[in-house]
């Protein structure tokens, strides 16, 4: 009888810690949209994600680790959608598409330069491994292909295209790749 409580209890927890983190990393995304990483603080984001100081670090050492946190939500969030689009010229538009309209990659840009330069750099980093392993699935493509994909990718993040120049590289960016 001891057992079904247990697990009924896991899983109430195991809820309960999802959402907190899930609050955490709303309220970090919305601080970054409004003020920029380095004008956003622990203090601010256990206030507006409505959680104590206490379970904020439970679930985050620093703003490095919640910043690297809303990375790889984002990635997986735009890989997710990008993995079902119809077509790959359409899953690269959709991906190009998020990038230049991001609301936080753009505040951060302006507020947080070096801390995007740093981001974009780290190779090594298991953000980037998971960014090529998402990449590599929805496009079947090798390195080469990827690395074309990802520089060309990089480029939205500092210069976004127009919708429509987006759209027509996207297209020849993969009959390149063809």
């Amino acid at each position: 009888m001891a057992e079904p409580i247990f697990r009924a209890t896991y899983q109430h927890q195991s809820g309960i810690h999802r959402r907190t983190r899930s609050a955490i990393l709303e309220a970090a995304q919305s601080l970054v949209n409004d003020f920029g990483l380095h004008h956003t603080n622990m203090i601010d984001i256990a206030d507006r994600a409505q959680v104590s100081r206490a379970s904020l670090y439970n679930h985050f050492r620093d703003k490095n680790e919640i910043f690297i946190a809303l990375l790889e939500s984002e990635v997986n969030r735009i890989a997710a959608l990008a993995k079902v689009s119809g077509s790959r010229a359409e899953s690269l538009y959709f991906i190009s598409k998020e990038i230049s309209t991001h609301g936080a990659l753009r505040s951060a840009l302006e507020h947080d330069p070096a801390a995007i330069a740093i981001a974009l750099s780290s190779r090594e980093h298991d953000l980037w491994i998971r960014i090529y392993r998402h990449l590599a699935e929805i496009f079947a493509s090798d390195a080469v292909g990827v690395g074309m994909i990802v520089r060309w990718l990089l480029g939205q993040v500092t210069a976004p295209l127009s919708e429509e120049h987006s759209k027509l590289q996207a297209d020849r960016l993969i009959r390149a790749l063809s």
